[in-house]
């Protein structure tokens, strides 16, 4: 996954796409998407996703990927972890994307797996409407998210996109590990409250993702473990451990 640290720092989420260019995405570039996905990393081999890709529900879309998935445990963390990956690989290919999360499937289920969130995308034709400075972004502070020696991860990770911008993580770095929690802080934006377990799950595989990248690309090697998370509304829920 290293191959997309560069890409962390150059995706945006397109609330709108509008001014990206009217070139559009082709057959050939739709059948590279269905066949990156298959390569992409996975949390949990055990847990079958898939994707679909659909006209756009979003008016000023191109089109919408679909992603299904099994239904077990960390199914939405893997999900998210899954996800990351397609949307910087969309960023490498020049196509703009949105975690699309009030997004409306035409199919709730698929190949016995259920909906679990769609991107709308569009072709970029103008690569200056990726983002030029990431550190703009508005994100919580690093004492805000992380305790002990950053690594030199830390205040990358950090950007990592979220579900209303809610970045519901918080990481502790003490005796050789690293102990990454979901952190119920309240700011949900304008997601309904009971929506958040669910949205805030999807956002910490993305965090573990964007986390694993860094680390990776810094040489730091690590053995990880996942916990499963319940969606339960402690404050801290513990997600993974990595052993470096």
């Amino acid at each position: 996954m290293v191959e997309y640290y560069d890409e962390i720092f150059k995706r945006k989420s397109f609330h709108l796409f509008r001014g990206v260019g009217k070139e559009e995405l082709t057959d050939g570039d739709l059948k590279d998407i269905y066949e990156a996905y298959e390569g992409f990393d996975k949390l949990y081999e055990d847990i079958r996703t898939g994707i679909r890709i659909i006209p756009s529900v979003k008016k000023d879309a191109q089109y919408c990927i679909l992603i299904y998935s099994e239904k077990k445990d960390n199914y939405l963390t893997n999900v998210g972890y899954i996800g990351q990956q397609l949307d910087l690989w969309l960023v490498k290919h020049n196509i703009a994307s949105l975690w699309y999360g009030i997004g409306k499937p035409d199919e709730e289920t698929y190949d016995d797996m259920d909906f679990v969130i769609m991107f709308a995308i569009r072709k970029v034709s103008d690569e200056s409407k990726y983002r030029k400075d990431m550190f703009k972004a508005k994100r919580k502070s690093l004492d805000e998210v992380w305790k002990g020696d950053d690594l030199g991860v830390a205040n990358i990770a950090r950007f990592s996109p979220s579900a209303c911008n809610s970045q519901p993580w918080y990481v502790e770095n003490s005796d050789g590990k690293l102990t990454v929690y979901r952190y119920r802080s309240g700011k949900r934006g304008i997601m309904p409250a009971g929506a958040v377990p669910f949205y805030n799950r999807i956002d910490m595989g993305i965090y573990l993702c964007i986390l694993e990248i860094c680390l990776k690309k810094q040489g730091i090697g690590f053995e990880r473990q996942l916990f499963v998370d319940q969606g339960t509304d402690d404050e801290y829920t513990k997600v993974a451990v990595y052993n470096m």
